[in-house]
Parts: structure tokens; sequence; C-alpha cells
């Protein structure tokens, strides 16, 4: 195992983008790893700090005096080429967070669906045991309140998931039903 790969991946899809990764992908993502790390910029200021003190006070070579323009040369191609990297990089990893998201939605669509039908079913169940009840003539005027505040609440919580598809929805979150 390289060290890019420090944490294993737990989800499926951000195991299968990680496995479909091109050699271009891999090498961006691997470049971007480095560079975005403290080690990177430890060693870089180290190398800096070493030229520009052995370019002032180095007293038998000094091939990049004061400004330091090969220094400035040198700091151009390294953005010039790791700037395009990186961003190659943030490209694959917004690809992922949007397949992610789009997992995201539609397990919570289903989520959603399921628990609407797991409070119709209690719902359904109450009301056979009212019936239940009323059929052997029980007086349940406490089971009537429950079951007139559970068909409140059931009815209070078919509107805020309602409200809730809506703004999804407005933001293009959740497909639009077929």
């Amino acid at each position: 195992m390289s060290d890019l790969d420090v944490t294993p991946l737990k989800h499926p899809i951000s195991q299968q983008l990680h496995d479909d990764r091109t050699r271009g992908e891999r090498l961006a993502d691997g470049i971007a790893h480095k560079i975005g790390s403290w080690r990177f910029l430890i060693i870089q200021s180290v190398a800096v700090g070493l030229w520009v003190v052995l370019n002032v006070v180095g007293l038998a070579m000094r091939w990049d005096p004061y400004p330091f323009v090969l220094l400035n040369l040198l700091f151009s191609v390294q953005a010039a080429y790791t700037g395009p990297i990186l961003l190659l990089a943030q490209n694959r990893s917004a690809q992922r967070d949007r397949i992610m998201v789009e997992h995201d939605s539609a397990t919570n669509h289903r989520s959603e669906q399921l628990i609407e039908a797991l409070l119709s079913e209690v719902l359904r169940n109450s009301q056979a045991t009212l019936a239940i009840a009323s059929f052997h003539g029980i007086r349940l005027e406490s089971l009537t309140r429950h079951e007139d505040e559970l068909n409140g609440k059931v009815d209070a919580m078919q509107e805020q998931l309602a409200e809730v598809e809506d703004v999804l929805t407005v933001h293009r979150i959740v497909p639009e039903a077929v």
C-alpha cells in the first residue's frame, strides 16, 4: 500500500472511482497529495532558505545573486505546472462529491418513502386497534384522543416532508418523480 492510500476507502462509490483512475489521474492525485503536505512545505522552505543564504553569504559561487532571478523563474515554472495539476485533482474530487450527493439523495428518497410507509402502517394498526376495541364495546376515550393526536402528527410530518421535498426539488437535488 502506498503512502497515498492512508485510509481505506469504505464507500463503494469512492472505491470504484479510486480503482477506475487513469494513469494521469493517479499522477495528478499523487502530486496534489505531496504538494499539499507539510513535508513539502517544510522541504521547500528549507531549500529556499538555503538558496538565499548560499547566494547572499556564499563566498565562492553566487549563481543567483540578489534579486534571485533564477529562484523566481523556478517558482514560476513550479506554479505553471502545479496549478493545473491541483485543478485536475480538485475536479476529480468535485466529481466524486457530485456522485456521492446523487447517491445520498437517492438513499434519502428511499428512506423517506420507507418512513412514510411505516407511519402509514402504524396509523392503520392504531385504527384497527380502535375498531376492535369499539367492536367489543370498550370505552377508549384516551385511545380516541391518541388516534386524533397520531393523525395530527402524521399530517404534520407529511406537510414537513412535502416542504423539504419542494426545497430539494427547487435546488434540483431530488430528481422529479416519473
